[in-house]
Parts: C-alpha cells; sequence; structure tokens
C-alpha cells in the first residue's frame, strides 16, 4: 500500500518503542501543554520511566489484494503485546483470522527470540506446527567510553532528536484537537494528516504506492504516556485500513521462555 513515505509517518507512532528501551525512574504530573509538537514530544520522552507497559490492539477495514483474489477483511485481527523494560522481556502475539486462520507468538528472554506460527501459512514461512524457533540476538553495544552497557540520557537524547526532526519534516504540522477522556483519565489529542500527495513529496519515488495517513494520538495528562494510538491508511487502490492500540504501563507482566519441548534452532 504504501512503502517508504509511510515508513516515515508511522516511524513517527512507532518512535515510543526506541525509547522505551531506556528505562529511568518514577513518572512526574506533567503541566498543561497546548503546543502539539511539545505534547507528541514530552510524550515520548515520559516513556523512559516505564517498567513495564500492555498494548491491545485492534485492526479494522478491508484490504483489496487482487493475488488473494479480492479483498481481506481484516476487522478480526487482534494484537496482544507486553513488555517488562527493567528484564528485558518482551511478547508479541497476532491473531489473524481472516489470513488463513495465522497466529503468531514472538517471545524475547534472556536475549534470546522464540518465535511460533500456526496456520496454513507457517510451512511456506519455513516454520514447523507447533514449534517455536529460536534465534540468539546481538549483544547490545558498549556505550561511549567503554562502560559495556547503553548510554541512556544520550541515547534517550538521540531519539528525542530524530523524533522532532520528523515532526519538522512533515508537510503539515500536527494539530491538537479537543482534549477527551480515555477511560478514567484525561488525555491530549493530537492527530497528524498527511494526503497522498504529501507522502509522495516526502518520498517523489514511491510513485502511486500511497495513500492519505490520519495518525490520531491520546496522551495522558497526569504523566504524558500515551494511551491511545489510532492510525488510518486510505488508498484507493488498497481500501483504507486502521490499527488503534491502547496503553496500560506498570502492572504485572509475565513473560517467559516456552518450554524446551517446543523449541528448535534454525
Amino acid at each position: 500500500m504504501t512503502r517508504r513515505p509511510l515508513l516515515h509517518i508511522a516511524s513517527i507512532a512507532a518512535a515510543m518503542s526506541l525509547v522505551i528501551a531506556a528505562c529511568g525512574g518514577a513518572a512526574s504530573q506533567a503541566p498543561a501543554l497546548t503546543d502539539p509538537k511539545e505534547i507528541l514530544t514530552q510524550s515520548v520522552l515520559s516513556l523512559k520511566d516505564v517498567k513495564t507497559v500492555e498494548i491491545v490492539g485492534a485492526l479494522s477495514g478491508k484490504l483489496d489484494v487482487a493475488e488473494l483474489g479480492g479483498s481481506l477483511d481484516l476487522s478480526s485481527t487482534t494484537i496482544a503485546a507486553a513488555a517488562d523494560i527493567p528484564n528485558q522481556k518482551a511478547q508479541v502475539k497476532i491473531d489473524a483470522p481472516a489470513l488463513l486462520g495465522t497466529k503468531v507468538d514472538a517471545i524475547v528472554v534472556d536475549g534470546v527470540a522464540y518465535v511460533k506460527i500456526d496456520g496454513p501459512l507457517a510451512g511456506m514461512a519455513g516454520f514447523e506446527a507447533g514449534k517455536y524457533v529460536k534465534e540468539e540476538l546481538p549483544e547490545p553495544s558498549a556505550a561511549p567510553g567503554g562502560s559495556g552497557g547503553i548510554d541512556t540520557e544520550n541515547e534517550i537524547q538521540k531519539q528525542i532528536d530524530e523524533f522532532q526532526k520528523q515532526l519538522d519534516e512533515l508537510p503539515n504540522p500536527p494539530t491538537k484537537e479537543a482534549d477527551q477522556k480515555c477511560g478514567d483519565q484525561d488525555c491530549y489529542h493530537v492527530q497528524i494528516k498527511a494526503s497522498a500527495e504529501d507522502m509522495k513529496e516526502l518520498d517523489p519515488e514511491a510513485g502511486s504506492m500511497t495513500g492519505d495517513v490520519t495518525i490520531d494520538w491520546l496522551a495522558r495528562k497526569s504523566d504524558l504516556r500515551p494511551a491511545q494510538i489510532k492510525i488510518s491508511i486510505a488508498s484507493p487502490d488498497m481500501g483504507t485500513v486502521g490499527i488503534t492500540l491502547d496503553f496500560k504501563y506498570d502492572g504485572t507482566v509475565n513473560i517467559s521462555a516456552p518450554p524446551a519441548d517446543q523449541v528448535v534452532t534454525k
């Protein structure tokens, strides 16, 4: 549907996953903000304090795919993810009944990734049904000065600088919409919109493989952490699809490696 220009817009929403890798102390009460860029920047920065996060996601819309002989209804697709930042553990589960009943379970524990794919597509991807493929992850680079760890403050600042640069490069600046409720929280609402023409401006090589993109970012006023992120993509060739992600923080997260008899090494 959209290629590199969409990746540019989507990277703004995804930037939180980069900042969240560097954890800190407890979150603090944030002052009232009115500048949408500042809200987004402070919302991303707030993630440095996260200990655990749980994400529940759902897709919507239909994707027109000629290769599959028609449209693919994504409305039954769900995503569940969790991360334990101090212990460097994470898990993502995807359930896509409309995609031939495909299910994906990805786990990261102790520097090792385990991935399992169930459904007819498993064999096509080289996976054995009911088995997790195990792969060692590379060690994180040593921090400057030879401390052997991640230079947290520098890494956070680098990610924030890159995030602000991406915001500045948008053809249309983010807008602050009316504040709203997110469950029992009061939330800021910031919206980013980019038309298909805007996307081509970001990457002229994209040609016609693009669409209109809308990102709605809801940040809790209490600590500016993202409460919900919605992304919608409308393409005349591929249809209109969307994803909604809801976030919970600092709860109990249980993530462990799968049983040894369910693991194979690729």
